[in-house]
């Protein structure tokens, strides 16, 4: 049962620890008001109202941690242990199958991502421009056809950059 008395110390922990951090937080807020015309005040108010808020929050953690370890005891089932437990049957290993039923390793297109192993590009999109056929590919190739030539570039970029539009 170790875990319910550490869920109970960790709750309190959590609640010191957020009432700690509100405190300072006042402390630092109420140094800072009487030098906030200069930059020091300004500081030590500022980073006293967000411990001051950071510890509210923490106390409202604290206090949803509460409500669990509540609601866990609750519903804990009230079960008392045997006095004499039966011992655990052993289980006994499979047989182990024969080298020759085994699969092969897989190979390296197994391990390799999808974008290296080499595939037939499956064509996406085509549009006619100016007497030219555009036909765009899935790994983002684009092929010109026009003119009775045909023209492959690697991307829409190798393109734009040969054609110069």
């Amino acid at each position: 049962m170790r875990g319910v008395w550490y869920f109970r110390l960790t709750r309190w922990g959590v609640f010191g620890l957020g009432a700690t951090l509100a405190a300072w937080g006042l402390a630092a807020m109420f140094e800072g008001w009487d030098k906030i015309q200069i930059e020091r005040g300004w500081s030590l108010f500022i980073s006293g109202a967000v411990a001051l808020s950071g510890g509210v929050v923490t106390l409202a953690i604290a206090a949803a941690l509460s409500r669990l370890d509540h609601a866990l005891l609750a519903l804990a089932p009230r079960v008392a242990a045997p006095a004499n437990p039966a011992p655990a049957p052993v289980p006994t290993p499979a047989p182990m199958a024969p080298p020759t039923a085994m699969a092969p390793p897989p190979g390296f297109e197994a391990y390799a991502p999808k974008r290296y192993v080499e595939e037939e590009p499956v064509e996406v999109d085509r549009y006619e421009n100016g007497g030219a056929l555009y036909v765009m590919y899935s790994n983002g190739s684009v092929e010109i056809r026009g003119d009775g030539r045909v023209r492959r570039f690697a991307s829409l970029s190798e393109l734009r950059a040969q054609v110069g539009a």
